[in-house]
């Protein structure tokens, strides 16, 4: 009579663990069914629910806000540089007033600043003039194994509508370490005119830093010519 019990119960629970894998839509197959850590029913190893987990309409646990970030404000007020150590507002001030080319920086940190063959054309409608401004000191030489290297220089060039150059600076190697100020008017003709200018050199910073100022402003400019100048440099 126990044997006979023990027979019926052991058929109802299996009966019963059947139908509730059945009511799941697990597949049962020859797979090994067990309960995992935590009340997780794994079968052959692949966790397929767990009986633990809350219900998908259980509202998430409250996290609290990110802290803030203090610079964040600062950094989003800053205005970018667009060119040359001048941010936009700057540029299209320098624009208003002229400039075809403004550069005034002094490197305070080490640093190679380089341009090389860099290229800004401007239109004249009537006759004019250019005031050219050319300054740098503490400027250093690039160096190859302790040689002076002529990949060193400043220079500035314009040339006129007609393909001439009308005026021409270089400073090379050894020549940099010159402290250099030269101040030019030039004559302009209408038409379009083309400013090259170039430098490669070191800063050393520190309590030598260089300083580098080249700067070109047109006179007389008609509102057409400095129109043309700001399509030209926001392009």
């Amino acid at each position: 009579m126990k044997d006979l019990k023990k027979r019926l119960g052991a058929l109802v629970l299996a009966g019963l663990t059947t139908l509730s894998l059945a009511a799941c839509s697990v597949p049962l197959g020859d797979a090994e069914v067990r309960t995992g850590e935590g009340g997780t029913v794994v079968i052959d190893g692949e966790a397929i629910w767990d009986e633990t987990a809350p219900a998908p309409d259980a509202a998430p646990p409250e996290t609290e806000p990110p802290a803030e970030d203090p610079t964040a404000d600062a950094a989003e007020d800053a205005e970018p540089l667009y060119e040359y150590y001048s941010t936009l507002e700057e540029l299209l001030a320098g624009i208003q007033e002229g400039y075809v080319f403004r550069l005034d920086h002094t490197f305070d940190q080490a640093a190679r600043p380089t341009v090389t063959g860099g290229h800004w054309p401007f239109q004249v409608s009537d006759e004019g003039t250019l005031d050219l401004e050319i300054r740098f000191s503490d400027l250093l030489p690039l160096e190859d194994e302790g040689l002076v290297s002529g990949e060193s220089r400043v220079e500035v060039r314009l040339t006129s509508p007609e393909g001439e150059t009308v005026y021409g600076y270089a400073a090379t190697g050894a020549e940099l370490e010159e402290d250099i100020a030269i101040q030019e008017t030039i004559p302009l003709t209408p038409g379009e005119w083309d400013l090259e200018i170039s430098f490669v050199f070191r800063s050393a910073g520190g309590d030598s830093p260089a300083a580098l100022h080249i700067s070109a402003q047109c006179q007389s400019l008609t509102q057409e010519d400095l129109t043309y100048l700001k399509e030209l440099r926001l392009r």
